[in-house]
């Protein structure tokens, strides 16, 4: 007998072989039971998550003839629909019969009752690359055709679909598998097949498929071939697929922080040399930096780090030596490397540029950069070398500046920015109270006003949405019905020079707090 890929002689069988579909599988379910099959039916969703196995087992389940669950898989009419034999289940592939001949061809069928089983079921598979003229050939069968007939539209895009076409279905949307899931159901398959696996290969087999469990098993399929009664390794299948070891990522992380380019370079070096895809390498770098930064931010388990334990735990330990802003600095210079590279005929020259870029950021104007030109200057300075040793950046000449005026404060004012963090802790609201607590300061510049002060934009544009919701804390707070008024730093740093002849210095104390607290000890501020 010929051999069948693994996919194939894997694809699901009845319902509770569906992996990862579960609010699908249910409401599909009850309909059967409640005998509340509708006419038509829209299965979205990603390549591989199920969308064409569902409709085959939803097709027979509906005109099996046995008892108990359905479907029974062993009636006349489903070993007929299994065989393929069975006239009334017709699948259409959209992709090559999209033309409006094929279409009539169904609507002058839906006519005719069953020969065998309950209900005609057509499937069409790929449905949004039907043409404009197939579509309004099946609009009025799809909205009102026979009590007979049901129609099953799977696609992955439903967002070239007509409007008109979603409205006539139910629709179903497959959600990718989660790797989790995937690796326990894969284990399962291999201890069936005999195969000798580690759990690490299958993990990654799980996140490399991106959700679909086609890929995942013709991945696993050239693996067995290749690697004929060995034990598949997490490193061979990344000789199959062109991949490197996630090692290499942290010690490319390592090496760009500590701004050792030539660490950097040899892993480029290496990487280059073992054959690997260079466009892969750094998908799956921005990939990591992103881990990085997701790990760095939430400190319990999210859906958003679907990865193993222990790859979570090795990002959280190499998170905690990075700042956000140089995480997301990182992940801006590869980004633009990926956009950078397609038009590229020297991929791996763009690579290594990147890589300088991000080891000697001497040059950037973020603020990413800015903390690592401070760490530089304090690491040369605990070694004993003078500042002037230091590369100095050029600075634009200051005038100097006006004789600072000692300004008087409301009284209402400077008693609430006193204890500010008492107040912020009787804050309900979620996005406001971390916002309050430590990215942005209570200051006092004129006219009686309460004025918030923001280094970031996205800040000024929380605070300006939830004013209400501020001034309704401040007053159950204090029982005072504050003016409140936020403000960017540019802009108070200006307006406060303007009116008392230099920038406020208790903000700027209370803005390295907040970063100490905040960044503990992986940045230290330079004291004037």
């Amino acid at each position: 007998m010929a051999y069948r890929a693994l996919y194939r002689r894997l694809r699901p069988q009845s319902f509770d072989d569906v992996v990862g579909q579960q609010h699908i599988i249910k409401t599909l379910k009850n309909q059967i039971e409640t005998n509340r099959i509708s006419h038509a039916y829209l299965f979205c969703g990603t390549r591989g998550t199920g969308k064409t196995s569902t409709a085959k087992i939803f097709a027979r389940a509906v005109n099996c003839e046995g008892t108990g669950e359905k479907p029974c898989n062993e009636c006349e009419v489903c070993k007929s629909i299994l065989s393929e034999q069975n006239v009334n289940v017709v699948e259409l592939d959209a992709a090559s019969h999209n033309g409006i001949d094929d279409i009539r061809e169904i609507t002058d069928e839906v006519k005719y009752p069953p020969t065998l089983g309950r209900y005609r079921v057509y499937i069409i598979d790929e449905v949004h690359q039907l043409s404009k003229a197939a579509f309004n050939a099946l609009l009025k069968t799809l909205e009102e055709p026979p009590a007979h007939v049901v129609f099953i539209l799977a696609t992955t895009d439903p967002q070239q679909l007509l409007p008109t076409v979603i409205s006539r279905c139910q629709r179903f949307d497959f959600h990718r598998i989660g790797v989790k899931e995937m690796t326990e159901v894969l284990a399962g398959y291999m201890r069936d097949e005999n195969v000798d696996i580690e759990t690490e290969a299958l993990e990654y087999i799980s996140e490399v498929s991106d959700g679909a469990m086609r890929d995942a098993l013709s991945l696993l399929d050239m693996c067995m071939s290749f690697f004929y009664g060995e034990r598949i390794t997490a490193q061979k299948v990344r000789d199959i697929t062109g991949a490197v070891d996630k090692d290499i990522f942290f010690e490319l992380t390592d090496a760009i922080s500590d701004g050792n380019a030539a660490a950097a370079l040899d892993i480029v070096e290496n990487t280059v040399l073992g054959g690997r895809d260079i466009h892969q390498f750094t998908d799956e770098y921005v990939m990591h930096i992103r881990n990085l930064l997701v790990s760095r931010t939430v400190s319990e388990s999210c859906a958003a780090l679907d990865y193993s334990q222990s790859y979570i735990e090795k990002l959280r330990e190499q998170a905690q030596g990075l700042g956000y802003e140089y995480l997301i600095n990182l992940i801006g210079i590869f980004s633009q490397l990926q956009n950078t590279m397609k038009k590229s005929l020297s991929p791996r020259i763009q690579l290594e540029v990147a890589c300088i870029r991000a080891c000697a950021p001497l040059t950037e104007n973020d603020n990413a950069s800015l903390e690592k030109r401070v760490r530089i200057v304090e690491e040369k300075i605990e070694k004993g070398v003078s500042v002037a040793a230091v590369p100095q950046m050029t600075a634009a000449p200051v005038e100097k500046p006006k004789p600072v005026i000692k300004k008087a404060v409301p009284d209402d004012i400077k008693t609430m920015i006193g204890c500010w963090r008492d107040f912020v802790e009787t804050v309900t609201d979620p996005a406001l109270k971390p916002l309050l607590k430590n990215e942005v300061h209570p200051a006092y510049l004129e006219e009686d006003i309460l004025t918030i002060v923001c280094d970031f934009q996205a800040h000024f544009d929380v605070l300006m949405n939830k004013k209400d919701i501020l001034v309704q804390a401040l007053k159950d707070f204090s029982e005072i019905e504050f003016r409140v008024r936020p403000m960017m730093r540019a802009q108070y740093d200006k307006r406060h020079t303007e009116l008392y002849g230099g920038v406020d210095e208790d903000i700027k104390m209370n803005a390295e707090e907040s970063l100490l607290s905040q960044f503990g000890d992986d940045i230290n501020i330079l004291q004037d």
